[in-house]
């Protein structure tokens, strides 16, 4: 019965030091310290004492540069004593800094660090397989944004090979919002389990955050209008994407090779692509459907598909006016980065 409480005792004496590792060495040192004054002091150990602080440290690092060195037997034993205590104390600094090393590390990769990153793309929910995918196209287009994935369902990160930051815990929640840094976003992709998960993350992250371009996956369509419906600087920034394969399905069925059309399209990997370009509000702009549809064909190669003043209009008249503040979505091999608006005109 004695051997086991002083085997409880020890266990529980080991863990609570364990537990306060930093203010054992600490002390450790400090008494280190104080007593090795104290005795070369008393040795006489004059050169020592005058040069203590840089003989302590060159002696429990066990560095021993030899430039002072105890001449007495006391002394001696004393630098022996310092020496031998500071092989562990320094084994338990590097030690217990490598386990601090490692624990951030786990804390990143398990989810549970703090983002502040700004203008970053936040990824509501993990579906295997499919958010691959899509954090694959995203990084296509551009390669040096920040992606911050959140979910409840992965235990650690699923995405480390691809430098995609991971925020574990509930969406909606204060917690995975804050940590994420959701209200400094400019992207915001929400892909929760269900609809009901999707709506509700959707109005927490509004209700931080209105400037972000938001996209929800909905199962349902008659869900589609609340979210479009949920408070945003612009109501173009609420938009929502449904199971498309059952449309596209009907509608290869109808035109052959329509879904190899379509899926080129919204692919940044392969292909042609879709591009939106926003024509500046203070530009001095105005041109026809026509004009514009030629002058980019001809001089950059892409072709014009869509407009968007009000509403989005595909395949607009030719007399349609293009001006400024309106979209021009375009199909081509790469994203423009430069247009001479000027030289459209």
């Amino acid at each position: 019965m004695m051997f086991v409480l002083i085997q409880r005792f020890c266990r529980h004496a080991l863990f609570s030091l364990y537990e306060n590792t930093w203010v054992v060495i600490v002390i450790s040192i400090a008494m280190l310290y104080a007593g090795g004054w104290i005795s070369m002091s008393a040795f006489n150990e004059t050169d020592i004492i005058d040069n203590y602080t840089w003989w302590f440290s060159v002696t429990i690092t066990t560095v021993g540069y030899g430039d002072y060195a105890p001449g007495s037997y006391g002394g001696r034993f004393t630098a022996g004593v310092i020496m031998f205590f500071g092989i562990g104390i320094i084994g338990l600094v590097v030690g217990k800094l490598a386990e601090t090393i490692i624990e951030i590390a786990n804390r990143k990769v398990k989810g549970f660090s703090h983002m502040n990153y700004e203008n970053h793309t936040v990824i509501m929910g993990y579906r295997t397989g499919s958010t691959e995918k899509m954090i694959t196209e995203l990084l296509a287009d551009n390669p040096e944004q920040k992606i911050v994935l959140c979910s409840l369902t992965q235990e650690s990160n699923p995405m480390v090979k691809q430098k995609v930051d991971f925020i574990r815990g509930e969406l909606a929640s204060t917690d995975v919002l804050t940590r994420s840094n959701a209200a400094k976003a400019r992207n915001i992709i929400i892909h929760g389990k269900d609809d009901d998960q999707t709506f509700f993350t959707a109005y927490a992250l509004r209700e931080i955050n209105r400037q972000a371009h938001m996209v929800c996956c909905l199962m349902d369509e008659d869900h589609a209008d609340k979210i479009k419906n949920l408070p945003a600087d612009d109501p173009s920034l609420n938009q929502i994407v449904l199971p498309a394969n059952i449309y596209l399905m009907a509608q290869e069925l109808q035109d052959r090779e329509s879904c190899s059309v379509v899926q080129n399209l919204i692919s940044n990997l392969t292909g042609q692509n879709m591009y939106r370009l926003d024509i500046p509000k203070q530009e001095d702009f105005s041109v026809s459907y026509k004009s514009l549809f030629f002058a980019l064909k001809e001089k950059y190669g892409v072709t014009v598909i869509a407009v968007k003043d009000k509403e989005l209009e595909i395949n607009p008249p030719l007399d349609m006016t293009i001006k400024p503040g309106m979209a021009v979505f375009y199909a081509g091999p790469e994203r423009l980065s430069f247009i001479e608006l000027d030289a459209i005109q």
